[in-house]
């Protein structure tokens, strides 16, 4: 695939591969030299790009919100003592599902001939599969049923969110990565404490409003995005795709780029650290602090949600631009997940909810740390733009497999001394190992500061 210059040519060559142009007529774009340290293949944006591309974020975050409120809550209803052992249920068949599907959207992506571009399809796709997924969620009769909706949304967000990954490569120079990811943690934390806010407020409606009000709203601020992208074109198809291709969308070999290998290692355990908390959150309050009432669960858990995004936000804006004047992205990963080992340690240490609640803010503001230089490390660790999606898909996984790994851990480590599941403790205290290896990996990073 050759890589799209930003200006095309009013003579074009017929031989050309890429356009940068999303709308008819097609401009096709000569051959391009080799991008310089901080071009893009992509072309300028409109404000309207940047203002949905962060909106698209925030929709991610308000459905992981929805996620971790919604299914928890529906489950512990039908059945209290059973409810954790349920939820690793869901969430290991959904991590298994968006496993398989999102590094095929990426590759797909990268070598799609649609006239409306090489990631729109995608946005469009993945929003409409997330909403018929809360759809079946909202009336759900039982576990199975509620199962597939949730594959269904999770598959349907994979997508979304390999195309907002894949666009930091395509659309945002080097030079403002670090501040962009920053930006978009940010976004994404808003979401998660408005997605939980609002599945708590919208509760006494049922499991319809539930699922459908906070999970629609998420799908139109993602659907924004298919709009206003000028989205790169290919003009030309791709080179036939071998079975050697299909193996290649989810691998790349450690010994030939192990700077991408360790850093992504160091995305899978942090990732796996923080889901470790967030998925669990709903009853490790409940657990954790004998509470049974859901309105009250819900209060505390949007509090411990609100100290982590402040703490986020803050972090997370500092770091960036710290970051990206400095053009160091390693300090801010290793800082970030030490930070979040303490809090995790001094959030499980006392029975009491305000030690819980400092601890989940410095959680907050490790992750608001790491998040501001994560995106960045990972697309500078990219062994090539021209194909992005699929090297992006694989970054994918680094935060996919956690969906599937953790559940599981989650089941075993919260029966350890507890035959109903609520040792809680012991989950937290995987999740502070995963963040001190996370410190370690990126440190074997050898190419990027």
């Amino acid at each position: 695939m050759t890589t799209p210059h930003p200006d095309p040519d009013p003579d074009p060559d017929p031989e050309t591969m890429m356009s940068t142009h999303a709308v008819d007529p097609v401009f096709p774009a000569d051959p391009a030299p080799p991008l310089t340290a901080d071009a893009i293949p992509g072309q300028r944006q409109t404000r309207w790009f940047w203002i949905s591309f962060v909106l698209a974020w925030l929709g991610s975050g308000i459905a992981q919100g929805v996620a971790s409120v919604a299914i928890p809550q529906l489950l512990k209803e039908w059945d209290p003592d059973r409810a954790t052992g349920d939820l690793s249920f869901i969430l290991t068949l959904g991590g298994a599902a968006i496993l398989i599907t999102t590094p095929i959207f990426g590759r797909l992506s990268d070598r799609s001939m649609s006239r409306l571009g090489i990631r729109r399809p995608w946005i469009l796709s993945g929003s409409l599969i997330a909403l018929a997924g809360y759809a079946v969620q909202a009336t759900a009769p039982s576990l199975l049923v509620l199962a597939v909706g949730t594959i269904l949304v999770l598959v349907g967000w994979g997508a979304v969110s390999m195309t907002v990954h894949t666009l930091f490569a395509d659309q945002i120079r080097r030079s403002i990565r670090a501040i962009m990811s920053a930006v978009t943690g940010a976004a994404t934390a808003i979401g998660i404490l408005g997605g939980v806010s609002l599945a708590g407020a919208v509760a006494p409606i049922g499991q319809v409003g539930m699922f459908l009000i906070p999970g629609g709203l998420a799908v139109v601020l993602a659907i924004m995005l298919f709009f206003t992208l000028k989205d790169i074109r290919r003009l030309e198809p791709a080179e036939p795709m071998h079975w050697s291709g299909v193996l290649d969308t989810f691998w790349l070999s450690p010994r030939r780029y192990p700077d991408f290998a360790w850093a992504w290692v160091c995305r899978f355990f942090m990732t796996a650290s923080i889901v470790s908390v967030t998925s669990y959150l709903y009853l490790t309050i409940s657990g954790r602090f004998g509470i049974d009432d859901p309105t009250q669960i819900a209060a505390v858990q949007t509090q411990a949600t609100a100290a982590f995004t402040l703490m986020n936000l803050v972090m997370a804006f500092v770091f960036g631009v710290i970051s990206d004047r400095t053009g160091r992205r390693k300090p801010s990963v290793i800082i970030g997940a030490l930070a979040s080992a303490g809090g995790l340690v001094l959030a499980i240490s006392f029975g009491d909810i305000a030690f819980f609640l400092v601890g989940i803010a410095i959680v907050g503001a490790g992750q608001g740390a790491y998040i501001a230089a994560d995106v960045a490390l990972m697309t500078e660790c990219l062994p090539s733009v021209e194909d992005a999606g699929k090297d992006l898909g694989i970054v994918a996984l680094a935060y996919l497999l956690p969906g599937i790994l953790v559940p599981v851990f989650g089941f075993f480590a919260t029966r350890i001394g507890s035959p109903t599941g609520e040792n809680f403790a012991a989950l937290y205290i995987g999740a502070v190992v995963m963040a001190v290896i996370a410190a370690f990996a990126v440190t074997r990073v050898k190419g990027v500061r």
